[in-house]
């Protein structure tokens, strides 16, 4: 497949972009979060290298925004970054998250936003609500610090934000993008298009990027 990140550099040539060593996040972390050595020595103290690096892309995009989007993520050449949020949302959006299961889903599947793309100004409380946990090992990816703790961090500072309980189902199974606060929540089809289940007849345009699992970790390190 090669890198298929290479996709969204190709496309989007006046954005920057930065590929860390284990050494560079490991200095961008002290040097960004000197004043939280608490957050420094959790990320530093993880041993297990998916670990670190789902943890990275929240300390990543708190001090600096951008985007971040895993190796094995590329960009369809329809939209590119900058047109990523629609012009009516763009001065009220801090955060752009996508849902990775959103239609075609039982009633008792579990709702996550996709990891693998995200977008933030600098500075979001959504970042730092994330980072800023006390780990506590369970054996699994997703819960420890992956997808559902991502999505669990930003209800809840949405809910601290809003002055009220923001339930799951009132912005699931979306057709188009949704504001909530300053959280824009897209669709399924946005980050996440093979991951559910669209009737034909209401299959979108709007699809962003492609997630293509590589999961180079999982057999080595377990988890999912």
């Amino acid at each position: 497949m090669g890198c298929a990140s290479n996709t969204c550099i190709d496309q989007n040539p006046t954005w920057k972009t930065e590929f860390l060593t284990d050494d560079s996040s490991d200095t961008f972390a002290k040097q960004h979060f000197a004043s939280r050595p608490d957050i420094v020595e959790t990320y530093l103290n993880l041993s297990v290298p998916i670990l670190k690096a789902d943890l990275l892309r929240y300390l990543l995009l708190f001090p600096e925004g951008g985007v971040w989007s895993d190796l094995d993520v590329s960009c369809e050449e329809v939209t590119p970054i900058e047109s990523w949020i629609p012009s009516q949302y763009k001065a009220n959006t801090s955060l752009v998250v996508g849902w990775e299961f959103d239609v075609g889903w039982p009633g008792n599947s579990v709702p996550q936003f996709a990891t693998w793309a995200v977008m933030s100004k600098p500075g979001s409380p959504y970042m730092m609500k994330h980072a800023d946990l006390n780990l506590k090992i369970t054996g699994d990816v997703v819960d420890l610090i992956g997808p559902r703790r991502m999505t669990s961090s930003i209800f809840k500072s949405l809910g601290l934000s809003l002055d009220k309980k923001v339930e799951i189902e009132d912005i699931w199974k979306l057709e188009v993008p949704r504001l909530v606060g300053d959280v824009l929540i897209l669709p399924g089809y946005a980050f996440a298009r093979s991951s559910n289940h669209y009737e034909e007849s209401s299959m979108r345009a709007g699809t962003l990027v492609t997630h293509h699992f590589a999961g180079s970790w999982k057999n080595e390190y377990g988890g999912e």
